[in-house]
């Protein structure tokens, strides 16, 4: 019997990485700063009575082992890696921001917890391996791309903590040029995209992004939010981050630091 899992495992497991589709840019950090890398054994390393993994899982378990030893596991969500809001608890604010959570992005009803928990029921449904896996996993995919916005956002200045998942560099400076904002670490990269309205378009401010280094933190990232779809060669993403400051992510917001 399957048991309900976080939604991006089980698109991950089910659907082709959108990064082995779509162009992107080298995310490798300078040579001489790269952390060192694990690695992890292949399919051929490992004892014969060990079950063999899925075309999915070995390309994740692949693309894990390419990553600094110290950066997140794949589809590692920003709840993981942040500190809980208090229930009940008033929005915080950083000067003329204020911070909000990644629920606050979609309507009621319509986030990504909501679909699944709808479709969570013919998923278990289906047998292992079957091939109407694919077609339900596509289905739920479509469904969560026309999720909509939440309108009542455009034009607040916000503040939200996230991964990046790179788009352009400035090799020069070594710095992180524009990107898309997502929930769990991995997204369009290896692991298939968020939902449209999980999804963010961020163009730092001059002088106002981190290091290709620290691509693999955690960080906040605070700026005018706009609600404006527009397609990057990663994923479509539902919102706009404009005149945008990018922090490392740090567990104490008053040291939190910028490259």
């Amino acid at each position: 019997m399957k048991t309900t899992i976080l939604p991006v495992l089980v698109l991950a497991s089910l659907l082709v990485a959108c990064g082995e589709e779509k162009p992107a840019i080298d995310a490798t950090p300078p040579t001489t700063t790269a952390p060192a890398i694990v690695a992890k054994p292949s399919i051929a390393d490992t004892d014969k009575d060990t079950p063999a993994l899925s075309p999915a899982a070995e390309a994740l378990a692949t693309a894990q082992a390419e990553l600094p030893v110290d950066a997140p596991a794949i589809g590692t969500p920003i709840q993981e890696m942040t500190k809980p809001t208090e229930g009940g608890a008033a929005p915080k604010q950083d000067g003329e921001f204020t911070e909000i959570e990644w629920e606050n992005l979609e309507m009621p009803g319509q986030g990504l917890a909501d679909i699944m928990k709808k479709y969570q029921p013919q998923i278990d449904a289906i047998p292992e391996g079957d091939p109407a896996e694919d077609a339900m996993m596509e289905k739920v995919q479509a469904e969560l791309n026309s999720a909509p916005v939440n309108a009542a956002l455009n034009g607040k200045k916000i503040k939200i903590p996230g991964f990046i998942s790179p788009l352009e560099a400035d090799d020069k400076q070594g710095m992180v040029k524009e990107f898309l904002l997502v929930p769990y670490f991995g997204a369009c990269i290896h692991v298939p995209p968020p939902p449209l309205n999980q999804t963010l378009l961020v163009k730092p401010l001059e002088g106002k992004s981190i290091g290709m280094e620290r691509m693999y933190e955690p960080v906040w990232v605070s700026g005018t939010i706009v609600t404006e779809q527009v397609h990057t060669d990663l994923a479509e993403a539902g919102y706009q981050i404009k005149d945008a400051s990018v922090e490392v992510y740090e567990e104490d917001e008053s040291t939190a630091r910028q490259d």
